[in-house]
């Protein structure tokens, strides 16, 4: 009897390997261990800068033995910053069932860049002895990032608020993408008198393109002299617009100029950005 049973329990050890090595074997042969694949219609994308991200992944498809069509899964897994001509390098991956995974490559442009610019709400005008604040009169936008005024950094100054003159500061900002823009900037620090009259601009800082002349006038918005009772004609506004090039990029300063009564003079200064 003991004799039988020994058969019995050593068939059932048998069996048992047997089951699990049966199971182990259809395990392996059918886990999905393959990856899935990448095809493109074109190794480089043109997309909008108000574009969705999945704008990214148009004529981009993805396929897995498996699962087949997968390209709905695709994500852009990351973008890099500007190459040199403004291109850059977009880097996708999806995932099948098993969670295979596959990575590809292949360049981007934006076919409406535009570079971060640089706004002023206030003349850089300040008395001696004031606190010199840039962050409540520059601001920095961007097409891509929005409002990157805090990314702005005060890369070289030489102001000095105890002594009245003009000094020069430089201001830059970088995108996301990058992408650097400086805005050099005339600090006026003044010691005024009751006599000293003021000349007040509709902008401190414009934009223009290249070839385009500004009608530089027109931003004489008015004329303040203490001196005098009735309204002074902008007429009376000297501009001094030698150092503006209009026909090469860069950032200048266009010069405004009136002499009161009292003899003393003011100015007032429109930074121009050519671009």
């Amino acid at each position: 009897m003991l004799r039988y049973l020994r058969i019995i329990v050593v068939v059932l050890f048998v069996l048992l390997l047997v089951g699990a090595g049966g199971l182990y074997y259809y395990n392996y042969t059918h886990e999905d261990i393959s990856r899935p694949a990448f095809s493109m219609d074109t190794d480089h994308v043109e997309v909008s800068v108000s574009d969705e991200r999945s704008a990214f992944c148009r004529g981009l498809m993805a396929y897995d033995n498996l699962d087949g069509d997968i390209t709905d899964r695709i994500l852009v897994q990351s973008i890099s910053q500007f190459n040199e001509d403004k291109s850059f390098t977009v880097r996708y991956i999806v995932f099948d069932n098993a969670s295979n995974y596959a990575t590809c490559e292949r360049t981007a442009s934006y076919t409406d860049y535009t570079p971060p610019r640089f706004s002023l709400s206030q003349p850089m005008v300040f008395r001696v002895g004031d606190t010199v604040s840039f962050l409540d009169r520059v601001k920095a936008e961007d097409c891509i990032d929005g409002d990157i005024t805090d990314k702005m950094i005060l890369a070289e100054s030489n102001v000095s608020t105890s002594v009245p003159g003009t000094y020069r500061v430089r201001i830059t900002v970088t995108n996301k993408m990058g992408d650097t823009r400086e805005l050099p900037l005339t600090i006026q620090i003044q010691n005024p008198t009751p006599a000293t009259p003021s000349v007040n601009l509709s902008e401190n800082l414009i934009y223009i393109q290249a070839g385009e002349r500004p009608a530089l006038r027109s931003y004489v918005d008015s004329v303040n002299d203490p001196l005098v009772e009735e309204v002074v004609s902008v007429r009376k506004v000297k501009i001094n617009d030698d150092a503006l090039d209009v026909n090469t990029p860069g950032v200048y300063e266009v010069n405004y100029y009136y002499t009161g009564d009292s003899g003393e003079t003011a100015t007032a200064i429109l930074t121009v950005v050519v671009e």
